[in-house]
C-alpha cells in the first residue's frame, strides 16, 4: 500500500512550494525608489477600495442581520407575496446558519437580485458612513518593499481584484512597471496572511491540494 504524505510533509511542501513561487513571481522593489519616480505622487496610482466592497466591509463591521430588517421594513414592496408561510425572522434564522461570506449568505436565502437591491439601499441610507470607511483606510505600503509582477499577464482587472480580494494593495499604471503589489497590515506572516491565500485564489488546485492544511503558523 503506497505511504500516504503527513499533514507536517503536506505542510512543508506548501511552505516551498509557495517560497519559490514568490521568488520567481516577483520583482522586490523598494518604495523610495517607486515613490522617486512617481515624483511622490505614488499615491496617485494606488487602487482604493470600491465603494462595492466598502459596502461589504461596512456591513461586517455592524450589525447585518439588523440592517436586512430595517431594508426589508423600509422596503415594503418586497414583502408583498402569496406566500403566507413567507416569515422574516425565519429568513433571518436562515441567513445566520448558512456558513459562507455575507453575500453568499444573503444571496441563499434572499437571492441575488435582492443582494443588489439592499446594497443599494445601504448607499442610500448610510452613504456618509460608507464613505468615512474608505476615507479612513490605511491604503499605503507597511513595509519598504513593493512586489511587482515579473509577467505583464497578472495587469488585467480580474488579477487586481483577486489580490484585493486577499488584503494586498495595488498599485497600478506605473509605464515602466508592471502592476506591483504591497502589504497594508503588520503583525502577521507576510507568507499566512498574504502569499498563501493568494497563490490559492490563483492556482485553486493547489488550494485543493493543500486543503485541510494549518498554515496560519508560517
Amino acid at each position: 500500500m503506497e505511504n500516504q504524505i503527513s499533514k507536517q510533509d503536506l505542510k512543508r511542501e506548501l511552505e516551498n512550494t509557495v517560497n519559490l513561487w514568490v521568488e520567481r513571481s516577483f520583482n522586490f522593489i523598494q518604495v523610495a525608489v517607486l515613490e522617486k519616480y512617481c515624483n511622490d505622487c505614488l499615491v496617485e496610482h494606488i487602487r482604493n477600495m470600491s465603494v462595492e466592497e466598502a459596502t461589504i466591509k461596512w456591513l461586517g463591521d455592524c450589525d447585518t442581520e439588523l440592517k436586512i430588517k430595517d431594508w426589508a421594513t423600509e422596503t415594503t414592496e418586497y414583502w408583498e407575496t402569496d406566500d403566507t408561510e413567507f416569515n422574516l425572522d425565519s429568513k433571518l434564522s436562515e441567513y445566520r446558519d448558512f456558513d459562507g461570506s455575507i453575500e453568499e449568505s444573503f444571496i441563499s436565502v434572499f437571492g441575488s437580485d435582492k443582494w443588489y437591491e439592499f446594497t443599494d439601499w445601504c448607499l442610500i441610507e448610510h452613504e456618509e458612513d460608507i464613505d468615512n470607511l474608505i476615507a479612513e483606510q490605511e491604503n499605503y505600503p507597511m513595509w519598504n518593499t513593493c512586489f511587482e509582477f515579473r509577467d505583464s499577464f497578472y495587469n488585467s482587472e480580474e488579477f487586481i481584484e483577486i489580490c484585493s480580494s486577499v488584503g494586498l494593495g495595488v498599485i497600478e499604471g506605473l509605464n515602466d512597471f508592471n502592476n506591483i503589489v504591497f502589504m497594508k497590515s503588520a503583525g502577521h506572516s507576510f507568507y499566512s496572511a498574504y502569499w498563501i491565500p493568494l497563490y490559492f485564489k490563483l492556482f485553486p488546485l493547489e488550494a485543493e491540494k493543500y486543503a485541510g492544511i494549518d498554515y496560519q503558523d508560517l
